[in-house]
């Protein structure tokens, strides 16, 4: 494993401001208090300015939802392959997020594009220096490079992002038109064709305008790019600032700079080596996905190349994240509810699991089906302790199913909703809280989107408060919004606070560890024999059998459940009890599962 200590690897420059943690609090109070341009601008802040002048900035590395303010993320990587403050001996926590220079992440060819083929009256309207209007316009296009990641991720994507005006004109803030005179210059035809398209398209409180690249551009890659001009550095300057400030407050983030200290993170042969192995064993990600190898075949030769992970496109993921520094965890907007993305958040799971904590390999804990649960709580809902196992049994439906429809299940207009899988599930045993979600729905300003906001905000209520529960036990967590990654010295603590929070929040759900192997296993996973697998095809939900036999518990007679293995078509697992009976109208139906009779989720 690669251990994140700058300066033992000689990350951190020799001239770095070496300051305590006072001092350098002082020196941020400064920052904080002074107008940027004139702190900018002020010869007397040359020390600090140094540090500021080496950020690595890479921007936009959204790869899912947008998360931040006016759908746009903008990131500040920190040094040596991992989010900030990642030394064993801090004496300064601002200074080490700023080694790298001025990096950002751009297309391919987009630079020589632009360079060669640009009407120099088309820069001249962005600005008087040449040079200056061309990093402009590099600089607009990291607004668009998580698009790459999410078309390698759903090849039936178009790459289309919403971007606020209000966010494009603070971001390049030479003038209050810069952003326009950069978009139209990017919008120019060349050969290629243009660099950028956008669909001119605007409803006031419901869409912004949509950029995506030009077809010459999309999925051709991404590289580093150094920003040469005193300009494009000083609004790099600038939007760290702004972030920075909209950060240092969040008790999430403050947990984040104190947990990295102790983090260390795998090499790209253990990745390659780790890939191999979980592709061998069929590994499917959260998004049900398989995990292949692309090699030296190209996508379209694969069958439903949309239901496969590529290897490849992971690690280039993880690059993205981390070659040129990490990002400084950025606190999101309200339509996000508040969530925090960094590089753990958009870093590939399996991937993530192999980032050590002390040396040791960590643990995740996470709640079980939380927004499902989440709903149930502010829209009146009956049951308790949802889970997906529950839905996909209900259902006769494979698990990774229901965990799919679930990410976007509550955020989808009403049309779409009922078009869903889980619809009829939830009109049949939740009627009360789906209609109230409706009603919110046509009622709210923000449309169908309401619901979604609530339950990010929801969510990240709950986790603040676990996590400053925790800090003042002085345990300091992972994050990835609705899970915490721990040593696994705290990870029972983790849960019990998890655990105590959630329902004190009215939300009836639990926890579970990743290392706990009662919850759960993969089908590469050697099984004790104490258990007996069993095809969820084989078991009876008939209410009929549920009524005999716990009349034949309640007359006192012995009826016992074997601890068994539930395998699912898909290969997902849980465990629960099973009894083996005879149903002589499905015979073939020869198992009951002890939580259906004595806790059904159909009342």
């Amino acid at each position: 494993m690669k251990e994140i200590k700058l300066q033992e690897n000689g990350l951190l420059p020799n001239n770095q401001i070496q300051l305590s943690k006072t001092d350098a609090n002082k020196e941020l109070s400064q920052l904080n208090r002074n107008n940027t341009n004139k702190l900018l601008n002020n010869k007397s802040n040359n020390k600090l300015l140094t540090n500021i002048n080496n950020i690595s900035f890479i921007n936009d590395v959204g790869i899912y939802d947008e998360v931040i303010s006016n759908k746009s993320i903008d990131t500040i990587r920190d040094a040596a392959c991992f989010d900030d403050n990642i030394t064993t001996d801090i004496r300064a926590q601002f200074p080490l997020f700023f080694i790298n220079r001025n990096i950002i992440k751009i297309p391919t060819k987009v630079r020589t594009t632009i360079e060669r083929f640009i009407p120099k009256e088309l820069l001249r309207e962005i600005h008087s220096n040449r040079d200056v209007a061309i990093e402009l316009c590099l600089m607009f296009t990291t607004q668009l490079t998580s698009t790459y990641f999410e078309i390698q991720d759903n090849p039936e994507s178009e790459g289309w992002k919403s971007l606020h005006a209000k966010y494009l004109r603070e971001f390049l803030s030479i003038n209050p038109n810069t952003y326009k005179d950069v978009r139209t210059a990017l919008e120019h035809h060349t050969k290629q064709g243009p660099i950028i398209e956008c669909d001119h398209k605007h409803i006031e409180g419901e869409k912004n305008f949509d950029y995506r690249f030009g077809e010459a551009y999309v999925g051709k890659g991404m590289v580093s790019y150094h920003l040469k001009t005193k300009e494009a550095q000083r609004l790099l300057n600038k939007h760290f600032i702004r972030v920075y400030k909209r950060s240092q407050s969040n008790p999430i983030v403050k947990n984040l700079l104190e947990f990295y200290e102790d983090v260390s993170l795998p090499t790209i042969d253990q990745i390659w080596e780790e890939g191999d192995r979980l592709r061998k064993s069929d590994y499917k990600t959260k998004k049900g996905k398989l995990l292949k190898k692309l090699g030296h075949k190209s996508r379209s030769e694969f069958k439903d190349p949309q239901k496969i992970s590529f290897i490849e496109d992971s690690v280039k993921i993880f690059k993205y994240l981390t070659e040129d520094g990490l990002m400084y965890p950025e606190v999101g907007s309200k339509k996000s509810g508040g969530r925090i993305i960094d590089s753990f958040t958009l870093m590939p799971s399996w991937i993530r699991n192999m980032i050590k904590i002390k040396g040791e390999t960590n643990v995740e804990a996470d709640y079980s089906c939380l927004h499902p649960n989440i709903s149930i709580g502010l829209y009146d809902g009956t049951k308790e302790h949802l889970t997906h196992n529950d839905l996909a049994l209900a259902m006769s439906t494979d698990v990774s199913i229901i965990k799919k429809e679930h990410l976007s299940f509550f955020n989808k207009k009403v049309p779409h909703m009922k078009a869903s899988p889980l619809y009829d599930f939830y009109e049949k045993n939740e009627p009360k809280m789906l209609q109230n979600i409706i009603d919110e729905k046509y009622a709210s300003e923000y449309k169908h989107k309401i619901t979604s906001r609530r339950l990010f905000a929801k969510e990240v209520e709950i986790m603040t408060e676990v996590v400053e529960i925790l800090n003042e036990d002085f345990i300091y967590v992972g994050y990835v919004y609705d899970a915490l990654i721990c040593h696994p010295s705290d990870a029972n603590r983790v849960k019990e606070v998890m655990d105590s929070i959630i329902l004190k929040q009215g939300v009836k759900t639990s926890a579970k560890l990743s290392n706990d192997s009662t919850e759960s296993i993969s089908s590469d996973v050697e099984v004790d024999k104490k258990y007996i697998r069993v095809d969820v095809k084989l078991i009876n939900f008939d209410i009929r059998i549920r009524s005999m036999v716990l009349e034949e518990i309640n007359k006192g007679d012995e009826v016992v459940f074997k601890d068994a293995i539930i395998e699912f078509e898909d290969k997902s697992t849980f465990y629960d009890k099973v009894l083996r009976i005879y149903d002589r109208i499905n015979p073939e139906l020869i198992y009951v599962i002890e939580s259906h009779i004595l806790n059904p989720l159909n009342n």
